[in-house]
């Protein structure tokens, strides 16, 4: 078995489609934890904000099957394939690690956002802060403290933790 993180998100119908998404990944993968649910700013498009959370499975399935799993779970609640990278969206799946597996080709693994957006590493750093960075060699929790003091008064101003009863059982 190896672990697996996954980064959760949606802007369209957000609580809804993050319970569903969640309850999904729980019957299709071996459930480990998940982050709190964040709410941020949409990156690159102008749209609402998003919900955002990273959760921890376990699972035999190869790379390319999880992703597979991953976006028939998308497409199950209304995500198209064929919808623009930088738009609105139900539900969205992102492969973050698999294992310590670092692959540059599609997909990228570890992959590259977790260095980048404040929604992606937070909520990381939150559930694995000793995991180390198979790259970069740096845990999470050092790379979040790096990106606080890099982004200081930014990020606090758009990424905020929601209150957890809404997110019950998991």
């Amino acid at each position: 078995m190896v672990s697996v993180f996954l980064g959760l998100g949606s802007n369209i119908e957000r609580e809804k489609h993050i319970l569903a998404g969640i309850i999904d990944i729980a019957e299709h993968f071996q459930w480990l934890q998940r982050s709190q649910v964040y709410e941020s700013r949409a990156v690159g498009f102008d749209g609402s904000n998003f919900y955002n959370l990273v959760v921890e499975v376990q699972t035999h399935l190869s790379v390319q099957q999880v992703q597979q799993r991953c976006k028939q779970i998308e497409q199950d609640h209304g995500r198209s394939e064929h919808s623009p990278k930088y738009s609105p969206r139900t539900l969205d799946i992102d492969l973050l690690l698999y294992g310590e597996l670092c692959h540059e080709r599609s997909p990228q693994l570890p992959r590259a956002e977790i260095l980048h957006n404040a929604f992606v590493l937070r909520p990381l750093a939150e559930i694995a802060p000793d995991r180390v960075h198979p790259i970069c060699g740096e845990s999470y929790q050092q790379l979040w403290q790096a990106y606080q003091q890099q982004h200081q008064a930014n990020h606090e101003q758009w990424l905020q933790p929601l209150s957890e009863e809404r997110w019950l059982p998991f």
